[in-house]
């Protein structure tokens, strides 16, 4: 592994090669004139009744468009999502790197380059997921550090000079452990809106003249307090209802560009089981067709994950569509029948499967999978940990591209999941 000297020291070299965007700024991109094109605003019902009586989404409709538009994505994970658990940062005195730079290179990744950026747009990807964790760059009251919104608005900046969709979000600002503070936690709901308000008030008010092209998801995995990833009780899933509500209104009263801006709401752990669809609920909106779901699935996790993750689960590494594939059929029932036939659409924001030295597999995996939710109008985004590996055989997670170099380890299950993208009809 390299030594953190290298890490901070690509990273002091491009923050003297970068300028600060400033985030109330719209940012330039390739080809904008000084009178940019105003949001869409005008767009065919989200819903439709077939012959049979039976409603069906639009495939017109705003929303599914645009998610069908992004084609495939990409998460840049374990980067401007990275916490300590310390709250270190604002109050600390670092000595080696800039709070910033100590957060970004904290689980193994370089700082993200633009040259990290466009080669996720090279290998066809139409959108980027930047997983974002904001807590340890808060002070008590939930004021959000600026130099932090700064350099979000850098990599946001990056995304979508790239011709890309991008998205940010609270991410592990809830999850598992004893750090997150926002919890489906039905007694103190109270407190926990009032903090996501804080939150989000300051996201979409730097961020409000963005255009279309940036989308704000609300959260990420949000657990109740005994960190149940299924099975847990209708009020705690009503209380993520209620936090997503409380996500929605808060944008849209920061104006600009936000009150028509296209967000992303979670159900409770992402989940895409039909048990925690059915107490989900969407969002009420003062703009139609304007939300999108997201969930996350790595099923079958037989396959997609290594030995050391699956517990009693059985591992296995060959990939065959039937049967396999089953379970991700399941999922795309479920997402179906509770989301998207209601006119709303659906990313799975998460997916991918580990690395155990089977590439071709992979492939089949990832082009099965996007094919698969295609038919419901769905996108897929794949998950990459990064992190520093010598070959692509020593990859023990399931990251695709070496972000030192700019290079891919597994251009070939990269290909294979935008290619599948790209041929969706």
């Amino acid at each position: 592994m390299r030594r953190i000297a290298i890490f901070l020291a690509a990273a002091l070299a491009l923050t003297q090669a970068l300028v600060i965007i400033a985030c109330a700024s719209k940012p330039k991109t390739p080809g904008e004139t000084e009178e940019t094109t105003p949001l869409n605003t005008t767009h065919p019902p989200a819903v439709y009744e077939d012959s049979g009586g039976t409603l069906r989404a639009n495939p017109e409709s705003a929303a599914f468009m645009l998610v069908e538009d992004m084609k495939a994505g990409w998460n840049l994970g374990n980067a401007l999502d990275c916490l300590d658990n310390q709250k270190r940062g604002i109050d600390s005195q670092l000595q080696t790197a800039t709070a910033e730079v100590y957060y970004e290179t904290l689980w193994g990744n370089p700082v993200t380059t633009p040259g990290i950026i466009a080669g996720v747009a090279e290998m066809g990807f139409g959108a980027v997921r930047v997983p974002v964790t904001w807590q340890d760059h808060m002070d008590e009251n939930y004021e959000i550090s600026q130099t932090w919104l700064e350099r979000v608005g850098e990599v946001v900046n990056c995304v979508i000079d790239n011709g890309m969709y991008c998205i940010i979000n609270l991410h592990h600002d809830t999850g598992t452990g004893a750090w997150p503070w926002l919890r489906a936690e039905p007694e103190k709901i109270g407190e926990y809106m009032k903090n996501l308000r804080t939150v989000w008030t300051q996201i979409a008010v730097c961020f409000q003249d963005y255009d279309e092209r940036l989308l704000f998801e609300s959260f990420n995995e949000i657990l109740d307090t005994e960190d149940r990833w299924t099975g847990s009780t209708a009020a705690c899933y009503d209380a993520v209802n209620q936090l997503n509500q409380t996500f929605v209104d808060t944008v849209r009263a920061t104006g600009g560009c936000n009150d028509r801006r296209f967000l992303i709401v979670s159900p409770y752990a992402a989940g895409a089981d039909s048990e925690i669809l059915s107490y989900f609920r969407i969002p009420a909106d003062t703009i139609e067709d304007h939300l999108i779901v997201s969930v996350h699935t790595y099923a079958p996790a037989g396959f997609t994950w290594h030995e050391n993750m699956a517990g009693r689960i059985n591992v296995y590494s060959g990939w065959d569509d039937d049967p396999s594939g089953y379970e991700i059929r399941e999922a795309l029932r479920s997402l179906r029948e509770n989301i998207v036939d209601k006119g709303v659409p659906v990313i799975i924001s998460e997916c991918g499967a580990w690395n155990k030295s089977n590439s071709p597999d992979r492939c089949a995996y990832a082009a099965f999978l996007v094919r698969e939710a295609a038919k419901e109008r769905i996108t897929c985004f794949w998950w990459d940990a990064g992190g520093e590996f010598d070959t692509p055989e020593s990859v023990d997670n399931s990251s695709l591209y070496d972000r030192y170099n700019e290079a891919w380890f597994f251009p070939e299950v990269a290909r294979a999941f935008t290619q599948a993208a790209s041929a969706r009809g």
